[in-house]
């Protein structure tokens, strides 16, 4: 299973290669915490992180019930 990383926003940091954000990651906490820095504040600008292949929102910066899933 991987995971990508999506938002209507740019996604961009300081201390991660740009290539982070189009890539596709195995680990789905890697990729929670990789989509949380793409951003300057995660809780405005929402950023999510999809399960390829089903398009499954799995995280939602936005969006309390992903908080602790």
């Amino acid at each position: 299973m991987s995971y990508r990383i999506e938002s209507d926003f740019p996604l961009a940091s300081d201390g991660l290669p740009a290539d982070v954000f189009t890539r596709h990651d195995s680990d789905r906490s890697a990729a929670i915490a990789m989509a949380i820095e793409g951003v300057d504040d995660p809780k405005k600008q929402e950023v999510r992180v999809v399960r390829v292949g089903t398009g499954e929102v799995v995280w939602r910066s936005t969006d309390a019930s992903y908080a602790t899933r």
